[in-house]
């Protein structure tokens, strides 16, 4: 399109200013990547903090303080990347790229999981 400058225009943004809008939305998705590493480190993580309290989690019941102790960092350490990356998906929408919305969605219930898992296993 050519205005009557004689200049080319358009209404998308160079190419710089677009690599930069995307930038969120590229670590949204590393972040949702990322989850399923920190869900092992997670369970790694929640299995460490049960052998120190002394409570073996698979021989039955365990108490409320050492299920809270192990869950709650463990939960803590999977949400994070989950976090992120709805942060980062909604920077990226409101830097004009829709596509930001699904990064947030499949990180939101994904986390939704998680504590579900988390409660549910309890």
């Amino acid at each position: 399109m050519t205005d009557t400058t004689g200049r080319a225009s358009s209404n998308h943004p160079p190419v710089g200013r677009r690599s930069q809008a995307h930038t969120p939305l590229v670590r949204a998705w590393i972040g949702v990547a990322l989850v399923p590493v920190f869900f092992f480190l997670s369970f790694a993580v929640q299995t460490g903090i049960y052998a120190l309290t002394g409570h073996d989690p698979s021989a039955g019941s365990v108490p409320l303080a050492a299920y809270l102790t192990a869950a709650l960092p463990g939960l803590a350490i999977v949400l994070a990347p989950c976090v992120a990356a709805v942060v980062l998906g909604r920077r990226a929408v409101r830097s004009g790229v829709p596509a930001g919305l699904l990064p947030q969605v499949v990180a939101a219930l994904l986390a939704v999981g998680a504590v579900v898992l988390t409660v549910v296993n309890r």
